[in-house]
């Protein structure tokens, strides 16, 4: 049997090659078992495999027998998804942001059809489209705009009204027909499209938008943008005009007075002193003087970045060229792709003045200025003062203060850092955890903006927040607390690792732009027999009968609480292993919950002998 990753590999390959390449009997792909192993090794890690969907189940169990059961299903056409269980989630400004918790089992068959999509769509999505694609992220698109767009003048933040709500599931399938001629493959992603979902336990269909939560909402809504990204492609080179800015008639003036004093000076060596301060004056006027015209109206330029739904398009030009941008992009989307510019939201910024808003970050092109610096000339072995100035239009990446603060206020009481009641109750070891994942989640997000240092706020008010609440929990002081795990707060983990205080320095940090050669390739995934253990003998009692995988939610906590099967996932470092039906009944039963460790270690290696002798 051909293994996935090569008929993946190959439709990768024809589809980059060809860009008008139609693919034909994709449905027979989702026969092959490889597929199926493939997405469960994917997905089978993944935060939210041990929730339940509306059918009870989780991955908990899952064997080949599984697999091949699916696939049964799918040759039939008899597969069918269920309903999503939905839940919602607070968005910052207050709403309920709607989220699908789909069924594990489904999620597997998402991901095989998940792979299938971006071996065939990746290679022609547009370079511009950052989201939810291999070696792309929030951070490279930022690297982008720092890197292509010194100069900008205007920033369209432009705001789709419940993108993912509204998809039009016609147009969608319509534009996978034209490169997909699948009537089977296609109608797979229509049953999934209209599976519905459970609020509340009352059924309700879906008419339209992606599921959000499940495993192909991302590439089909890429897909679905991808006609956005191209026609603002082609909206970028309409309007783009002009090789280079126009040279300030000013700055061309005083650079041929300057040249004129330099003539009389040579011509005339003895009135050379008495033109220095007038050469100064001229020198001081040059620096202050643009060498180009910024407002150049024959130099436009037009560029454009887009993350899922969030699109930023920046304007070299006239505000009234900004303007019939953002209204042809309206129009694009009502009459193409049935989707709604919020135009109350939707936020046209003079970058030079104030900031733009884009991922989290904001945003905004320095104006040019003068700096004095240390500068050695040619020949001279002494440093001289010079000043020399600063190239102007450079994007600066700030952190958005104003939209953190807020997030500071349940670690604060009268403006002071102060104790969270929540936490005395969790291990010392767990509350540093806490406030690290904070501390570290903010640095890692906004570690290339220029004004990081910033953070060193939060750090302060975190830093005593916790020593508050340690102080609480113990009944001490935060000076005690210090004394007694080290400025650092360093506690030592049952594992016997040391834990401390995030204590890293808040500095920018400066990713290199990854070549677009390297972020268009996709990387291949080669399925080894030891990646997987779907096929692999029974952990406790070493039979290679009714395999099933036993998953775990999470293996972090390992305290007295955490004894018998789960302590043993712990020691190995696993959250699935191999085991079969009768010893998964046995877990679950409880057979090993009251077993330490060692003790079960004990049982494992005489049931393991009593099947070797039995064999024997």
């Amino acid at each position: 049997m051909i293994q996935a990753c090569d008929v993946l590999n190959i439709l990768r390959t024809k589809n980059r090659q060809h860009p008008q390449w139609i693919n034909h009997g994709l449905y027979h792909l989702l026969y092959n078992p490889t597929l199926h192993v493939m997405a469960y090794e994917r997905i089978k890690s993944k935060p939210g495999n041990m929730t339940e969907g509306t059918d009870g189940k989780t991955l908990d169990g899952i064997s080949m027998e599984t697999i091949q059961a699916t696939i049964e299903l799918l040759k039939t056409e008899s597969y069918q998804p269920t309903p999503v269980r939905r839940v919602y989630i607070e968005k910052a400004n207050g709403k309920l942001r709607p989220l699908g918790v789909p069924s594990p089992r489904d999620k597997i068959v998402q991901e095989c059809i998940r792979l299938i999509l971006e071996a065939i769509y990746e290679p022609t999505f547009h370079p511009n489209s950052h989201g939810f694609r291999a070696k792309r992220s929030c951070h490279t698109a930022l690297e982008d705009l720092r890197h292509n767009w010194v100069g900008m003048k205007w920033a369209i933040e432009a705001d789709i009204s419940q993108c993912f709500e509204h998809v039009d599931h016609h147009k969608l399938l319509d534009i996978l027909r034209e490169k997909i001629q699948d009537d089977r493959f296609i109608n797979l992603i229509r049953k999934f499209l209209t599976a519905g979902y459970m609020d509340n336990w009352v059924y309700h269909r879906t008419h339209s938008g992606t599921p959000q939560g499940s495993v192909i909402s991302p590439i089909l809504t890429n897909i679905y943008l991808s006609k956005l990204d191209w026609e603002l492609d082609k909206l970028s080179q309409q309007y783009t005009t002009g090789k280079d800015r126009k040279s300030n008639p000013k700055y061309l003036a005083l650079v041929a007075q300057r040249k004129q004093l330099l003539k009389l000076g040579e011509a005339n060596p003895e009135r050379r002193n008495n033109l220095q301060p007038q050469l100064k004056a001229l020198n001081k006027q040059l620096l202050e003087t643009p060498r180009y015209d910024y407002n150049d109206p024959s130099y436009i330029r037009v560029k454009f970045l887009r993350y899922a739904d969030d699109v930023i398009i920046g304007v070299i030009g006239s505000k009234a060229l900004a303007q019939r941008i953002r209204d042809e992009l309206a129009t694009f989307l009502s009459h193409e792709l049935k989707l709604e510019l919020n135009q109350q939201k939707t936020l046209i910024t003079h970058l030079p003045t104030q900031p733009a808003h884009f991922l989290g970050y904001a945003f905004k092109t320095s104006e040019a200025y003068l700096r004095r610096q240390n500068m050695r000339k040619r020949g001279s072995p002494h440093n001289v003062i010079q000043t020399v100035k600063i190239a102007s239009g450079n994007v600066k990446l700030l952190v958005p203060l104003a939209k953190l603060s807020p997030k500071l206020k349940k670690y604060m009481a009268e403006g002071q850092p102060t104790s969270v009641t929540a936490l005395t109750n969790q291990p010392i070891e767990h509350i540093i955890e806490h406030y690290n994942s904070i501390l570290r989640g903010w640095y890692n997000f906004y570690q290339l903006a220029l004004n990081v240092c910033q953070l060193n706020y939060a750090k302060y008010i975190l830093y005593y927040s916790l020593t508050k609440t340690i102080a609480r929990k113990e009944k001490s002081s935060s000076r005690k607390v210090i004394r007694k795990y080290g400025k650092d707060i360093t506690v030592t983990k049952p594992n016997g690792k040391t834990l401390h205080f995030f204590n890293k320095p808040l500095t920018q940090v400066r990713k290199p732009k990854v070549p677009s050669e390297d972020m268009d390739s996709i990387p291949t995934w080669t399925p080894r027999l030891t990646r997987t253990r779907l096929q692999d003998y029974c952990v406790i009692c070493n039979s290679h009968d009714h395999v099933e995988m036993h998953h775990v939610r999470h293996i972090r906590k390992r305290g007295e609480k955490v004894r018998g099967f789960t302590l043993y996932l712990a020691a190995i470092n696993r959250k699935q292993v191999p085991v079969c039906r009768r010893c998964h009944r046995d877990i679950h039963n409880g057979k090993y919950d009251g077993a330490s460790l060692s003790s079960l270690l004990e049982q494992i290696q005489t049931a393991q002998s009593e099947i070797q002798g039995s064999s024997s």
